[in-house]
């Protein structure tokens, strides 16, 4: 067994505050952690982040993306995969210049047929369209964004970013602690929009020190 894998068949919430808090980060119905990325030849450093939702607010760009994207509706509710978000799925993957997933179900599940993790969705509708969805699992004080996909025809609304500030205010109203958005990669940008989400609020993981400090305090540049 990879050391740095574990296979999951229950978790308790504080569990999994616990795993985020190290740098641990969930990949189906598994919990990793990886220093180390690979794309292409090229092996890139991995920088796990989190969001203080005590100091987080809502800041310049996500009222301008509130305003732009009012008449859209959203919904929070626990995460079921339907035909429509496999649909959705299908077409931002054929926009996207990395590899992902071969379905949101094989994105969560694996070759799972139940889920250990509180999985829940935020889901936008343009009318009775479904445009946007994104995945995020709660523990007991801290959530997790597990992704976030749109239909690329409304590229211009920025549905990404959209979704993970709605995110980030929901959990926020819930009073959590934390929230933690996965990891960015310094020198492949393709990553490099998450940190310009909340910024007053960013934290980035030292696995060296195993703490976690304020990123525009200390902030990272360049490979390894």
């Amino acid at each position: 067994m990879n050391p740095n894998v574990i296979e999951l068949f229950s978790l308790e919430p504080a569990q999994l505050d616990g795993f985020l808090s190290l740098g641990w980060f969930r990949i189906q119905q598994t919990i990793f952690t990886t220093n180390f990325l690979y794309f292409g030849d090229q092996v890139y450093d991995a920088v796990w982040l989190r969001q203080r939702l005590h100091d987080f607010i809502s800041d310049n760009k996500c009222n301008i993306l509130s305003k732009r994207n009012g008449r859209f509706r959203i919904e929070f509710k626990s995460a079921v995969i339907t035909p429509a978000h496999e649909a959705l799925y299908d077409s931002y993957k054929e926009s996207i210049s990395f590899e992902g997933a071969s379905s949101l179900h094989s994105l969560l599940y694996g070759k799972s047929d139940f889920n250990v993790f509180n999985t829940q969705m935020i889901n936008v509708y343009d009318g009775d369209a479904l445009i946007g969805t994104g995945l995020f699992d709660l523990g007991k004080n801290s959530a997790a964004g597990i992704c976030s996909v749109y239909d690329p025809a409304y590229k211009k609304f920025s549905l990404g970013k959209y979704m993970i500030y709605e995110k980030l205010q929901y959990c926020k109203r819930k009073n959590f602690t934390y929230f933690y958005p996965g990891y960015f990669v310094p020198g492949y940008p393709a990553f490099d929009y998450k940190l310009e989400i909340g910024k007053p609020a960013l934290d980035y993981f030292d696995p060296l020190q195993k703490k976690w400090y304020a990123f525009y305090d200390q902030a990272i540049s360049g490979n390894g």
